[in-house]
């Protein structure tokens, strides 16, 4: 649907600008240069000498808005928060990535509306690469579907919602300990018309990793350097790729949660952490959210959470002390990232009907009908109440602490909307995730929101 291009004013894929450190570990001695190729060195260097503009809008973008959406109300609120830094930030993207964490639930998980958004970012400002992916289908749930994550051996799994966890668990929600001493991992991004390789990955883990050797999706022998941290393992190729298989030793402590993967080359990264029913309170649950987004170096993290808690007991109160909590986690962490608040939108719970009804039996020759009572039950939807309440929270929260908050509550359409979405076909079946179409509908709104912070001087 969209036309992601790699070569665009802020990028230049077919020259990847690598880091220092791969500079340092694969550099080889320079080839000799014609004076042809000092021309276009030279404009390359002076296009990366001057800070790219920040567009007007994406363009050959087909995702219609219904007229129910409030486009006036789809804008940041600032909430007094200084968004000069991350505008800086975008203006010089042409020489050093602009990096963006978005967490979440299930909204995330699929990873369709961060998925739009990621999409419509890098067309403006390039694509940096694809960034955090996760072992979901490792973990027995749903995965995105635009890169792999993948292995042949066993592995023991934890997700983040699991009410008891064997192993510790990470930043990324995820958890996977191999059965050996041995294994293999394959990731990477799918082979489709939006062309993403990689020229480096960062295994994040907790215990000892050794790497063996790295082959292509075809089996053959890729040049690399690992470099080792405590909480991450970098792996530095001697080629792009799209796909790799990391073969691997470990100690018995292994337990991996997520890779990210860097074209190595300037542009924007759209990081998302996503999880089937999570609350603020799974993350916190973790505690080292912060820590753990930290290699990262993020920008801007996004938080949308809340819907999960309106399926719960109402309790405001513990909702904004479980709010402080991930925000104070991350910020500690993180303190020169942008943080932005979204709220949840209306959404519908079912409700099941209870009735007892006197039902005849089938008469039989000769005797007089008799009859038995039962219990018929029945469901239906009603809009989930508690939403409103905890969209109020977040939005409380956020002036009190000067934090940006994205209504998307209010965007959506308010009070209401929720039957708008469902005529429209935007609400799946259970009335509370969107169908395709909704999800898109949502990251080019978020995207919108986003652009017009960089356009404006807050």
């Amino acid at each position: 649907m969209f036309c992601n291009k790699l070569i665009i004013s802020c990028a230049v894929a077919a020259v990847p600008l690598f880091m220092a450190a791969q500079k340092q570990i694969l550099a080889s001695e320079p080839d000799e240069i014609t004076t042809e190729e000092e021309d276009e060195a030279e404009d390359e260097a002076d296009e990366r000498a001057h800070p790219v503009a920040i567009p007007a809008e994406a363009v050959d973008i087909d995702i219609p808005i219904p007229s129910f959406i409030k486009k006036n109300a789809n804008h940041i609120i600032y909430n007094g928060a200084d968004w000069t830094k991350l505008r800086g930030a975008f203006e010089k993207c042409s020489t050093e990535p602009v990096s963006i964490v978005h967490i979440g639930d299930s909204h995330i998980q699929a990873d369709i509306n961060t998925g739009t958004i990621r999409e419509l970012l890098q067309y403006d400002f390039g694509n940096a690469g694809r960034g955090l992916i996760s072992p979901l289908r490792i973990c027995g749930t749903n995965q995105p579907r635009d890169y792999v994550f993948q292995s042949r051996n066993s592995w023991n799994s934890v997700k983040l919602i699991n009410r008891s966890w064997a192993q510790t668990v990470g930043f990324t929600g995820t958890s996977i300990r191999p059965s050996r001493s041995s294994g293999e991992l394959t990731i990477g991004t799918l082979d489709t018309e939006d062309y993403n390789p990689f020229s480096s990955t960062t295994i994040f883990h907790n215990g000892k990793l050794t790497i063996k050797d790295v082959t292509d999706g075809e089996g053959n022998q890729v040049p690399f350097r690992a470099i080792p941290s405590r909480d991450y393992t970098q792996i530095i190729l001697g080629d792009l790729a799209t796909k790799i298989n990391v073969n691997f030793t470990s100690s018995g402590d292994l337990t991996v949660y997520g890779a990210s993967l860097s074209g190595d080359r300037p542009g924007v990264f759209y990081h998302a952490i996503g999880n089937n029913g999570a609350t603020y309170d799974s993350y916190n649950r973790i505690g080292s959210v912060g820590v753990g987004i930290n290699p990262l170096h993020p920008d801007l993290v996004i938080i949308s959470l809340g819907t999960n808690e309106a399926f719960g007991r109402q309790d405001t109160g513990g909702f904004k002390r479980s709010i402080d909590r991930l925000v104070s986690n991350i910020r500690m962490a993180n303190p020169n990232a942008l943080l932005l608040l979204t709220t949840p939108m209306e959404c519908h719970k079912s409700v099941v009907t209870k009735k007892k009804v006197r039902v005849r039996n089938k008469a039989r020759k000769g005797r007089k009908a008799t009859y038995r009572t039962v219990t018929r039950t029945s469901k239906s939807y009603a809009v989930n109440r508690n939403v409103e309440p905890l969209r109020k929270v977040i939005l409380d929260y956020g002036r009190e602490k000067g934090i940006a908050v994205y209504d998307w509550y209010e965007v959506a359409g308010g009070t209401g909307a929720s039957s708008s979405w469902i005529s429209s076909d935007l609400f799946a079946k259970d009335r509370v995730h969107h169908t395709h179409k909704g999800y898109n509908l949502e990251g080019r709104l978020l995207y919108d929101a986003i652009m017009d912070a960089l356009r404006t001087q807050n």
